[in-house]
């Protein structure tokens, strides 16, 4: 009976040992398809959670949202190329060549079935992503505060320019938003980024969108520069299978500012 016991014990700390293994955070890298190294996070255990960044940011700015989600799901964050941990090169600053290195990074995970979080820009990337590769592998998405244009067609009346661009102001595509990235020291990266804010700037993603059919909450900052009631209710009204979830005392970086808030929303979406 005692040997059963100290048998059991071990089996039981080998188990946890395993787990908590599992759960630490990896740095796994790989080459795409037109030869760029890129980098991605992982940890946690469960169900596949990918996250696509947004603008300029990396898988070090989840940090605070790591913790309480790595005990759901295994997640997974992508340095873009010339973001965080990936190789900076001189070409493929477009969103489309995102969507294909994310997808790349995907297929170099082993990724079946996943849920799919796009924060600002990557969403953008996750719209493209829909456009190019479908949806079949993505369970649930979570939206998170964007808009599907970033620049004014004249052509449009003020209540649907606030309703596409979630601003009441007619944005031109050179000064739509200051080019980010214009304090770097690194010239070329400087160069790059103003490239890829170029394309995302220039993107119109209203028709793609109404095509999303997988289950989606939308989560907007309430004091974001996209809190516009018009364009919320038109995210809302045009993903069809949708939700949505206002963050009243939170800005456009709400996963950061808010973590608590956020990662219960998203545990209760994506476990519902």
């Amino acid at each position: 009976m005692k040997l059963k016991h100290t048998i059991f014990t071990l089996v039981i700390a080998l188990l946890a040992l395993t787990s908590a293994t599992f759960a630490q955070e990896q740095h796994r890298y790989f080459t795409t398809s037109d030869g760029v190294k890129l980098h991605y996070r992982v940890s946690g255990s469960g169900t596949p959670l990918v996250i696509f960044p947004g603008y300029g940011q990396d898988a070090s700015g989840f940090k605070k949202n790591y913790p309480e989600l790595d005990k759901q799901f295994t997640v997974y964050c992508l340095d873009y190329r010339g973001h965080g941990m990936s190789d900076l090169p001189e070409y493929g600053f477009h969103i489309e060549r995102l969507a294909m290195d994310a997808a790349e990074m995907i297929k170099d995970a082993c990724i079946g079935k996943f849920y799919l979080f796009g924060h600002s820009m990557g969403n953008t990337v996750a719209w493209c992503y829909f456009s190019m590769f479908g949806q079949d592998q993505v369970l649930k998405y979570i939206l998170g505060d964007e808009a599907p244009c970033l620049i004014s067609n004249p052509d449009w009346t003020d209540n649907e320019n606030e309703a596409f661009t979630g601003s009441h102001e007619r944005r031109e595509l050179y000064t739509a938003f200051k080019f980010i990235g214009q304090g770097e020291n690194n010239i070329l990266k400087k160069k790059m980024m103003r490239r890829l804010l170029l394309d995302h700037l220039a993107n119109d993603w209203r028709d793609i969108i109404p095509t999303i059919h997988v289950p989606t909450m939308i989560i907007m900052g309430g004091k974001s520069h996209f809190a516009s009631q018009p364009l919320w209710d038109w995210l809302h009204t045009n993903i069809k299978n949708s939700k949505l979830e206002i963050m009243q005392d939170a800005g456009h970086g709400f996963y950061d500012s808010h973590p608590e808030i956020f990662n219960k929303l998203t545990i209760e979406f994506l476990k519902k």
